[in-house]
């Protein structure tokens, strides 16, 4: 019988106070703009009413804040490489309170379109920062919990937004009440950015070279030219020619894009986006799966929402309600992922997104076949098992894809695992709209007229069967 050697416990680093604290409050900022995609989708009706927007205006202001979000992120990530990360947040952070005054006071439709594009970019270029400062503030192996609880804060934040913009709908009078979500963040931000000021300090660290302007001109229209199309069709904009010419003509200029990015490589110049940065452990299956996550959360909380309201008759409030079982089922699967976050194992993210795909598909056959005063309650029941599953892999997948990666290059690591996730929103958001719109009173085999609610939900679901299958392809070798 041979005796079993344990190995040496590494050393648990600590983790000054004062780091936390500016970690807080870089997990608010970043809340702040998850928030802005969530927040929006209850509130869709009233601001089509008050603002007299078309149908396919409203979906441009949901997916163009999403678009102009992912452009800006590498980009920004590869200038935090370069510049001091804490100067480029406070930038952003600055676009996006400024932008955010804007959507507040738009006159129309389209200044708040133009508005909601500004907040992206903001948003776009601040998030980069927000994970290389953490990488930067905290130790190698101390990162994991940090990064959970960003990741698990950011998913139970877009929870939440419907429930805030329900309570702003109900208890503030008049047409123009949305107006308040955007107050709010102008409010907020007036706090964060000075204390940002403040407090925010960066620890020395390696400096890169070099932005790669021509990568920047061939992704743009790359992201752009690919998503918005898809994202504009509706059935009073069914598609058109000129929507598949421009998506031939983005993924062209994506192709262009990644052997430019190969080529400065082989020269020895720092690119974008270095392709080395996916032969690190867990990267690309970590993008993959963000992508995948938040294709599905972003959409099936639009299109829930919608069916709630559209469908089921309900007020943003009581929509907002139902909802509230998932969020707080949310903050507890978080809670859960975050205490035992592991950069080793992937069973929290595999078994999330079994729990959440399957919840998905469950919610889609109950907008089928219960009749629309009563599917509500069971929804919201479904829903709390569903949402408790997929709030596992947030955060177990952040902190298990960016441990490997050196502090140099954290900022572009990061902003692509943001950059996955808002391609990952805009294209849910567009493919469900699209499915959603034209058959919105089409009746079911069960004789509701929930159709396209119905398939819009399973293709979300579809989504996270997608993460599941990126999960399970990434489990652990084990060496002989």
């Amino acid at each position: 019988m041979s005796a079993t050697v344990l190995a040496p416990t590494p050393p648990v680093a600590t983790v000054p106070r004062k780091t936390w604290a500016i970690f807080a409050l870089l997990v608010a900022t970043a809340a702040l703009t998850i928030l802005d995609v969530s927040k929006v989708g209850v509130v869709l009706p009233a601001i089509q009413e008050s603002t007299g927007g078309s149908e396919t205006t409203i979906q441009l202001m949901l997916v163009g804040y999403t678009i102009a979000y992912a452009v800006f992120l590498l980009p920004a990530g590869r200038l935090g490489d370069i510049l001091p990360r804490s100067t480029v947040f406070l930038v952003g952070a600055s676009v996006f309170v400024a932008a955010s005054a804007l959507c507040a006071l738009a006159p129309d439709a389209t200044w708040l379109v133009a508005g909601r594009i500004v907040q992206g970019a903001g948003a776009g270029i601040l998030m980069p920062q927000v994970l290389g400062l953490i990488q930067r503030l905290f130790p190698p192996e101390a990162r994991t919990k940090p990064l959970a609880i960003l990741a698990g804060t950011t998913a139970v934040t877009s929870t939440f937004g419907p429930l805030l913009a329900g309570f702003v709908m109900e208890w503030v009078p008049g047409d123009d009440a949305w107006r308040v979500l955007f107050w709010i963040n102008v409010a907020l931000g007036a706090v964060i950015l000075p204390v940002a000021i403040a407090v925010l300090r960066e620890p020395p660290s390696t400096r890169t070279r070099g932005f790669d302007g021509l990568g920047v001109v061939l992704l743009v229209p790359a992201v752009v030219l690919t998503i918005a199309p898809v994202s504009v069709i509706s059935s009073s904009n069914p598609p058109q020619w000129w929507m598949l010419a421009s998506v031939v003509i983005g993924v062209a200029c994506g192709v262009l894009f990644v052997n430019h990015e190969r080529r400065l490589t082989g020269r020895g110049v720092q690119p974008l986006v270095d392709p080395g940065l996916f032969r690190f452990r867990h990267l690309p299956a970590g993008v993959l799966i963000s992508g995948f996550m938040h294709a599905s959360g972003t959409a099936s909380t639009l299109m829930i929402t919608l069916y709630l309201q559209q469908r089921a008759g309900q007020s943003a409030l009581e929509t907002s309600l139902w909802m509230l079982p998932a969020a707080l089922s949310m903050v507890v699967g978080s809670w859960v992922a975050g205490r035992f976050a592991s950069a080793t194992s992937n069973r929290p993210i595999v078994l999330g997104t079994a729990v959440g795909a399957g919840g998905l598909f469950v919610i889609a056959v109950i907008i089928g076949v219960v009749p629309v005063a009563s599917a509500p309650v069971v929804i919201a029941g479904v829903l709390l098992v569903s949402s408790f599953g997929s709030a596992l892999v947030g955060p177990s997948n952040q902190g298990r894809a960016l441990t490997s990666v050196p502090d140099f290059r954290s900022s572009v690591a990061g902003s692509l695992l943001q950059f996955s996730q808002r391609v990952g929103s805009a294209i849910g958001m567009g493919l469900a709209l699209i499915v959603f719109y034209p058959l919105l009173t089409a009746t079911t085999f069960a004789g509701q007229p929930t159709l396209g609610s119905m398939l819009a939900v399973a293709l979300t679901g579809l989504f996270t069967l997608g993460a599941l299958l990126a999960a399970i392809a990434d489990r652990e070798r084990r060496r002989p």
